[in-house]
Formats: C-alpha cells, sequence, structure tokens
C-alpha cells in the first residue's frame, strides 16, 4: 500500500503535465465574411494556413464589377491595421463580382488582430488606411473613409 502513494503521485503529476499541453495548432483557419449594412448581396470567406502561418486565400462573391475593394487584418479600437496581400491591398475582382485571391503574408501577423475587413474605396483609388485618412491640411479637408462592405471575426 505504502508502494501505491508515491505511484499515484507520480501518475498525477503526468496527467497533470498532459493537460496542460499546448494544444495541437489546426492546420486552417476559417474566417466567415459577412456583410455590412447596404452590402447583403456580398459573402465570401478567408482561409489561413495555420500551420505555415503565411498563406492566404480570400473567396468573395457579390461585389460591384467596376469598385476598388482592398483588404486588411484590423483592431478598430487601437486602430491598428495590416493590409493583405501586395501593397496596395487591392483585391481583383473580376466581371461576375467575384474575388479568388491567393496570397502571402507576414508570418502569423493575423494573430494581433480582431477581424478580417473587405473595404469599398471612393474615388477609384486604394486608401492604405482603412479607419480613416488624416488630411494634413486639418478641418479644411474632409477625409475620405472607405465603406466596409464584408467582415469576418479571427478571434
Amino acid at each position: 500500500m505504502k508502494r501505491w502513494i508515491p505511484l499515484m503521485g507520480i501518475l498525477m503529476i503526468f496527467a497533470l503535465v498532459i493537460g496542460c499541453a499546448e494544444k495541437p495548432v489546426p492546420e486552417k483557419l476559417e474566417v466567415a465574411l459577412k456583410p455590412a449594412k447596404g452590402f447583403e448581396g456580398a459573402a465570401g470567406s478567408v482561409v489561413i494556413n495555420a500551420k505555415t502561418g503565411t498563406d492566404i486565400e480570400i473567396k468573395i462573391t457579390g461585389l460591384k464589377p467596376d469598385g476598388l475593394y482592398t483588404a486588411f487584418f484590423v483592431n478598430v479600437k487601437s486602430v491598428m491595421f495590416e493590409g493583405i496581400g501586395p501593397d496596395p491591398y487591392v483585391l481583383q475582382v473580376n466581371e461576375k463580382g467575384e474575388v479568388n485571391f491567393q496570397g502571402k503574408m507576414t508570418k502569423d501577423i493575423y494573430k494581433k488582430f480582431v477581424q478580417v475587413a473587405i473595404y469599398l474605396n471612393p474615388g477609384g483609388k486604394p486608401i492604405k488606411n482603412p479607419l480613416g485618412v488624416k488630411a494634413a491640411l486639418g478641418a479644411l479637408m474632409k477625409p475620405e473613409k472607405p465603406k466596409l462592405v464584408l467582415e469576418g471575426k479571427l478571434r
């Protein structure tokens, strides 16, 4: 009986270590993109290869073929953002209003953000600040702000 007490202690420590071990990383992180108000016809998804942390795929339908759209990882409250894909982060829309983007990103950058957002840019030029450009002339110029089209929660 006295031998069982140390053996049980060792088994309990082993079980605790196994239980606290890091969970395996899922191979892919899939995020559904939900439409913002006024863009109910749009839908899409983002797939991030969590194993490599660098590969991303964006599929969207229901966009205006002549619109200029950009993709960003965003933290609205802390005003942080990071463009997805090559600068200026523009998504190519085909004549059917679809996007099929596959690209690379900085390793595990998505872990710093809470959502993925797709924006429609005003004036036909990409805006690199999706949360609103601060005008150099202050109150003399109205800041241009792209319209949120789709968003998906990363966590």
